[in-house]
């Protein structure tokens, strides 16, 4: 815990201080190590992440950190065995470097660190590293080459932490899009003209063997680094601009899961290939001090029962997926500082330092409703077997206070109604969370 704090007062300070001396030390700006962020996204990759594509350095250095705390007014629900969903405290960290030696080449690495305990019950520590090449033929069309994120739904592309309001991913791109998703591919994507942007990748497949019913494909991404070329993913994603400060996209993913695998049948052996396809699409809207976004996704699988018998030999027994799966939120923040009366003053170094940059100030009070369903088609005859199931609604309202443009405190209150009890008979309870974020 205090290593991770370390690193992060290292990091500001040195953001700080190359913004300061940026005048004295460097004759052009943007020629530094610690360079400063555009706030741009290059197709694939969040803010802190594209800091390469747009600066005239050779070399950056970037990334982002969070530390969350969670606490929990009632029971708690562990039957995913992903102590990312119900954990008391997360610290997480992620650097990335990226040199870029010719304008159309760019090699990127990137760190991911983050360690999750459940109060006494549960700890887990996670690196992970992420290597590509980026080969920037043209606008309309590049190629990307090694571990990197499939471009679907929103967050699995804007995971930084001042690029969503809530202390957690949202369930629906927990639950049903698998959030932090990082796997071993190759991406085309390009522009198809100024306001539409556009890709189309082809990954590694994801494994059948680790599903849990209750997360539908969340657990199936896991390790990056494991070459199962036995089966694939195919992803295409568009993103849409053209319309004042709205964004628009479409996204998707299909695969054959279990692809190559046998199971012993009545009938001898019998081949797996359970075709699956997961949809997604958002619009996003910013209106002066108000952002709101809707996002709605949907999934099915065919052949689950032979699924059902794949996951027998699993650590968590046979699975019962659900053939069809959807979830949907919508979102509303408003920035209530200016309706407070506060004036945004212009920029001033004599009155700002480390944490705080007065004319960034942002206090946004933010709403949410989510609905989803893991099981909302169940094959015939396993649907009496579908004990894991995570029908949810939830009612989430919170609070972001930005001191500075990169830096976020966060705090929000979440209602969950879950129309499946737990397997003790309990219903899960609420919860409260709380935390701190940055890039840089």
């Amino acid at each position: 815990m205090k290593s991770i704090f370390l690193i992060i007062v290292i990091s500001l300070i040195g953001l700080e201080y190359a913004q300061s001396q940026s005048d004295t030390l460097f004759v052009e700006k943007r020629k530094r190590l610690i360079d400063s962020l555009t706030y741009e996204t290059q197709t694939g990759l969040p803010i802190a992440a594209s800091k390469i594509y747009f600066t005239d350095s050779k070399f950056t250095f970037s990334g982002f950190g969070e530390t969350n705390f969670v606490n929990y007014r009632g029971p708690k629900n562990v039957e995913s065995n992903d102590v990312e969903l119900y954990y008391t405290n997360l610290q997480r960290l992620v650097a990335y470097a990226a040199w870029k030696p010719k304008k159309w080449l760019v090699l990127y690495g990137e760190f991911f660190a983050e360690f999750l305990n459940d109060g006494n019950n549960e700890s887990h520590f996670e690196y992970l590293p992420e290597l590509f090449v980026d080969f920037l033929i043209d606008e309309k069309f590049n190629v990307r080459v090694g571990t990197h994120q499939p471009g679907i739904g929103f967050i699995n592309n804007n995971d930084e932490p001042i690029m969503f309001f809530t202390v957690n991913r949202p369930e629906v791109e927990r639950l049903i899009i698998p959030s932090q998703w990082i796997d071993l591919g190759i991406m085309t994507y390009g522009k198809i003209s100024d306001d539409l942007k556009w890709n189309l990748s082809l990954y590694q497949g994801l494994d059948a063997n680790n599903l849990n019913g209750s997360t539908w494909l969340r657990r199936g991404r896991d390790e990056a680094l494991r070459f199962n070329f036995s089966s694939y993913v195919l992803n295409s994603k568009f993103v849409y601009t053209g319309m004042k400060d709205t964004e628009i996209s479409a996204s998707g993913i299909w695969t054959r899961l279990g692809d190559s695998q046998q199971i012993n049948t009545n009938d001898g052996l019998e081949r797996v290939r359970a075709s699956t396809l997961l949809l997604s699409s958002y619009v996003r809207h910013v209106y002066r001090d108000w952002t709101f976004m809707v996002l709605g996704t949907y999934g099915r699988i065919n052949d689950t029962d032979k699924l059902y018998e794949l996951t027998r030999s699993s650590d968590l027994g046979p699975q019962v997926l659900g053939e069809q799966v959807y979830g949907v939120y919508g979102e509303v923040s408003y920035d209530i500082l200016p309706a407070l009366g506060w004036n945004k003053p212009g920029p001033s170094r004599d009155k700002d330092n480390l944490f705080i940059r007065r004319n960034e100030f942002k206090l946004p009070l933010f709403v949410r409703m989510e609905r989803l369903n893991t099981h909302a088609g169940v094959h015939d005859q396993l649907a009496h077997l579908a004990r894991s199931q995570t029908d949810l609604t939830t009612l989430t309202m919170g609070l972001n206070f930005n001191p500075r443009r990169n830096m976020v405190l966060k705090s929000n209150y979440q209602i969950r109604w879950n129309d499946r009890p737990m397997e003790n008979g309990e219903y899960e309870g609420n919860r409260f969370e709380m935390g701190l974020g940055f890039i840089f």
